[in-house]
């Protein structure tokens, strides 16, 4: 009878070690990304005589720490789009040409806070160079 009780006993300890979930972090974890605050559609209101319009950022399907700005400065979805950059709730516009035939040279940045970007950015057209404040709030 006590053979019994300790082969009960060391069996139930065995298995019960086995049970206890392990409590180091999980190494395939993957921490959240930057960019899903700023994915999504925006109304915008800015400063350089532009219209009220919308924007939507989209996820760089090409670099993960980009986004793409499509209908930035109201030139439409069928133009190529800026490209930002996203650090925490930073995002930064490099300089770069943007539209389909590289005209409009942009670069600037924003900080978000809450559902609201707030931005300053520059726009040389090759005529004139518009310096910009916009105030992004998500839809």
């Amino acid at each position: 009878m006590i053979k019994i009780g300790k082969f009960t006993i060391l069996t139930t300890l065995f298995f019960g070690i086995l049970l206890i979930p392990s409590c180091t972090e999980d190494d395939n974890a993957n921490p959240a990304d930057d960019r899903d605050q700023f994915i999504g559609y925006w109304d915008v209101n800015e400063t350089c005589n532009r219209d009220s319009y919308s924007v939507q950022i989209i996820a760089d399907p090409s670099n993960s720490s980009q986004v793409l700005i499509k209908n930035f400065w109201l030139i439409g979805n069928n133009e190529k789009p800026p490209y930002a950059i996203v650090a925490g709730s930073t995002i930064t516009i490099p300089k770069q040409d943007m539209c389909n035939n590289c005209s409009n040279e942009v670069q600037g940045s924003g900080k978000l806070n809450k559902n609201k970007i707030t931005w300053n950015y520059t726009v040389n057209d090759g005529a004139d160079l518009y310096t910009c404040t916009a105030t992004y709030e998500k839809q």
